[in-house]
């Protein structure tokens, strides 16, 4: 009898403990979900200007108000009534979010969103619409959307260094030119010269700090899988004589196809 009430004590603090963990999972995340729902309730409501204040510096750098306001439109993001997310993440200033989002009509939307927090506050930086899963209710017919994309295959060791080889040499050589528009054209579509020269115009002062970076080898770990946006992430670290040149380079793109970049980020230590 002994045994069986330790036992039993045992089975309901494991019970317990889990039901703890599940409990302090479900807080660490709900910043996330919180931004998530306020967005699509403010294009619900036509409020575009306040989902864009909730997107993040780095989405706004890529398109303005009334683009987003298309995006959501073309997608049939401003009618959303209800949000299911079936996963959960955040790691480091990062949180991803893929569920299920009802529009008026009671569509279900597949979907797939990255946040970042900025200023403690979790701010919307990728959005990824699974048009294929679209679904109406009621008629029990699927909508026909157009062919999806072949996804971004992961690209070889060597092809990766490539990759940063190829964009850090690029940044380099465009320190000496008076824009950008030499890199601009690793971007895709989306990004504009005037805001690299925003973004990344400091780095002239480096340059001659950065002289090395052509010929150098980046130290990285090789990505082995895409992210929760189907994007090849690489991020590393020069160690030059003067400086070292930290860079995080995300890559978007189809099957083996080229790469382009969508989002960089680098700093001189």
């Amino acid at each position: 009898m002994k045994i069986w009430q330790a036992v039993g004590c045992a089975v309901v603090s494991l019970i317990a403990l889990i039901g703890l963990i599940v409990g302090v999972a479900f807080w660490a995340t709900g910043g996330i979900t919180e931004t998530a729902d306020e967005f699509f309730a403010a294009a619900n409501d036509g409020d575009s200007a306040k989902a864009y204040s909730l997107t993040s510096t780095q989405l706004q750098g890529q398109v303005d108000q009334e683009g987003l306001e298309a995006f959501l439109i073309d997608n049939s993001l401003d009618q959303i009534t209800e949000t299911s997310w079936s996963s959960r993440s955040i790691k480091n200033d990062r949180g991803e979010l893929t569920g299920t989002v009802m529009t008026r009509s009671g569509g279900a939307i597949p979907i797939t969103m990255d946040l970042v927090s900025e200023d403690d506050e979790w701010r919307v930086v990728f959005i990824d619409v699974d048009n294929t899963g679209l679904q109406s209710s009621g008629s029990g017919v699927t909508d026909q959307a157009e062919p999806q994309p072949a996804p971004m295959t992961v690209p070889s060791e060597e092809d990766q260094w490539d990759l940063i080889w190829a964009v850090s040499t690029a940044f380099y050589h465009s320190l000496d030119d008076p824009d950008f528009s030499g890199f601009h054209s690793r971007w895709a579509d989306g990004v504009t010269v005037e805001q690299l020269e925003e973004n990344f115009a400091s780095f002239r002062q480096h340059r001659s700090d950065l002289q090395r970076l052509p010929v150098g080898d980046p130290e990285f770990k090789p990505a082995t899988s895409l992210n929760g946006a189907g994007n090849l992430v690489l991020n590393g670290t020069y160690n030059l004589p003067k400086v070292k040149f930290n860079f995080t380079y995300e890559f978007a793109g189809e099957g083996d196809g080229p790469r382009e970049l969508v989002f960089m980020d680098v700093s001189v230590d």
